[in-house]
């Protein structure tokens, strides 16, 4: 991480000197031309007054006062470091006199090609200027003329500015190097800032790191702790998120794993018990300690028993396995409640009647539809009839009721015997559980397991209500097939 944080402030350090360097060179330039142009101005300023006089003493033909105005002029230019030239424009019809003048065109070197061009433009009535290094002078200096007119409006002559750059020059010197001792200052305050906002970068990333390292190795409980409004932010509580998932990923696994165990240990002890019945009997037949046919017959009749009562655990774990298995698919039909119940009830007769058990069934619609599985619904109901037969006191009814509410069907399924504890009503659609008041009843345990996955297969409910002392009475609900129906009462 400490080469992302040099990275970014090496980068950020680079384009600051960059960007200072560009504003610096920029600001430089600008405040040269600034103060070219000021002192251009100020020296156009000089050359026109100077001319207005020489045209003035012109028109008032005042050549006596003028060489007095001549020396007072020297006098002042030597003040302003400035060489005042007045000349005569040679190709003029009447050029300015020698009482206006200072100097003689012919005395001056016109080899100087930009000294030459700005005497030509102001000869011609222009005022040009040009500055740079002077062989005269034998340095840098700016160069200012400006035409003299007469009375007939006439260019005769030149007004010329020689103004020494020195120190102008030493003006701009000085302002770089403020500028370079500002832009020094400002590079290290910003490296400062850079070094604070890259740590500020890179810290979060650090911390990212830390738990994805924590997380990779298995500690999924874990919290960046990082609040930012940015992209780091946001990638922050998705590692968050990421955490909660997997911690209830890894719950999920751990409660998966514990009902696979718990599956094994309770299949395990349900077969068990009837396996070591079977091979007592088998070998106590075996050995001949029994020759009473009876009581041989007896055995045989325990034996076929208890594996019977191991084929209905394998067929309902089978069952369970189909029902959980979310890519089983099941076969839907239109189907009619009341078909399907009193299909079971016919297939429960012989049970109901070896305890002298009535069934009653009473629908209030005999046109209760919904789409399902014909087999899984007749299995669903067949499951709660003979659990109904099972616990039910002997010459008592087993009451069906099937009803619609609120675009549902709604099957109940009453027996009068064994009650079940409210404590238990949740309990009791477990795999393997066995209510407290179980007593010897034969089963697997997994009956009410299998009808309550048939029945959330069909985005159904099921569930048990008791009064606690003798009836009991367990509850489906089913969609109710409205548009089916409504196909078929148009029919």
């Amino acid at each position: 991480m400490k080469k992302i944080f040099w990275r970014v402030g090496i980068y950020f350090a680079v384009a600051l000197v960059i960007m200072t360097a560009v504003t610096g060179l920029a600001f430089t330039r600008f405040n040269r031309r600034n103060i070219m142009n000021v002192y251009k101005g100020e020296l156009k300023s000089m050359a026109r007054s100077i001319s207005e006089q020489v045209t003035e003493a012109i028109v008032d033909n005042n050549s006596g006062d003028f060489s007095t105005y001549l020396s007072a002029l020297e006098d002042f230019g030597e003040l302003r470091d400035t060489d005042i030239w007045i000349l005569a424009n040679p190709s003029a019809d009447e050029p300015l006199g020698e009482a206006f003048t200072n100097m003689d065109i012919s005395s001056i070197n016109l080899q100087e090609e930009n000294t030459k061009a700005v005497l030509n433009a102001a000869f011609q009535g222009k005022t040009k200027s040009y500055s740079g290094y002077d062989s005269i002078y034998d340095k840098d200096m700016m160069h200012l003329a400006t035409p003299v007119k007469n009375a007939k409006g006439e260019n005769v002559g030149v007004v010329m500015v020689n103004g020494e750059m020195d120190y102008r020059e030493n003006s701009v010197s000085q302002y770089q190097h403020y500028m370079f001792l500002s832009v020094i200052i400002a590079l290290v305050v910003s490296l400062a800032i850079a070094a604070y906002f890259s740590r500020q970068l890179v810290r979060p990333i650090i911390r990212l790191k830390e738990i994805a390292l924590r997380m990779a190795a298995g500690e999924y409980a874990q919290s960046t702790q990082i609040r930012r409004r940015d992209e780091l932010g946001r990638l922050a509580d998705s590692m968050d998120i990421l955490s909660q998932k997997l911690v209830e990923a890894e719950d999920f696994r751990n409660r998966l794993e514990q009902s696979r165990r718990d599956f094994f240990s309770n299949v395990s002890h349900e077969l068990r018990t009837p396996i070591t019945v079977v091979k007592g009997y088998a070998e106590t037949l075996v050995d001949g300690y029994v020759e009473d046919e009876d009581k041989q017959k007896d055995y045989f009749d325990r034996i076929i028993k208890e594996c019977a009562g191991m084929e209905r655990l394998v067929s309902d774990l089978l069952i369970l396995s189909k029902m959980e298995n979310p890519d089983f698919q099941l076969d839907y039909e239109l189907l009619n409640v009341i078909a399907v119940m009193q299909d079971a009830m016919r297939s429960m007769r012989v049970l109901m009647g070896e305890k002298r058990i009535a069934g009653e069934l009473e629908y209030e619609d005999e046109c209760s539809l919904v789409n399902g599985d014909y087999d899984r619904i007749r299995q669903l109901f067949l499951i709660l009839l003979q659990n109904a037969v099972k616990y039910a006191d002997e010459d008592t009814k087993i009451r069906v009721n099937i009803r619609k509410t609120e675009h549902k069907i709604l099957v109940s399924v009453e027996d009068t015997g064994i009650a079940v504890p409210r404590k238990e009503w949740q309990n009791i659609f477990d795999k393997f559980y066995r209510g407290s008041d179980h007593g010897n009843k034969d089963g697997s345990g997994l009956g009410l397991m299998v009808a309550k996955q048939i029945t959330q297969r069909h985005s159904g409910n099921i569930w048990v209500s008791s009064d606690e002392k003798s009836t009991t009475c367990f509850y489906v609900e089913l969609p109710e097939a409205a548009e089916d129906m409504e196909h078929m009462e148009s029919l």
